[in-house]
């Protein structure tokens, strides 16, 4: 995520993911990945919800992990 550059769901095509998405998929998928998914699509991918996957965040957060914003 240089530059600034924006980054959209691979998946939904839904505009410009937060920082808390893309660690997430990051986190959760592989550090090097091209292709994100949204929040949403992040929950069904993993048949889980989007509130499990918030805690998560928070989770990561509480931990230190700077992938997360």
């Amino acid at each position: 995520m240089s530059g600034g550059k924006q980054i959209n769901c691979a998946y939904c095509e839904r505009l410009k993911l937060t920082k808390n998405d893309i660690g997430l998929n990051k986190k959760l998928i592989h550090r090097q990945i091209e292709r994100m998914m949204c929040l949403t699509c992040l929950a069904a991918y993993f048949e889980t919800t989007e509130e499990e996957l918030k805690e998560m965040i928070e989770g990561f957060k509480r931990q230190g992990c700077t992938l997360f914003g």
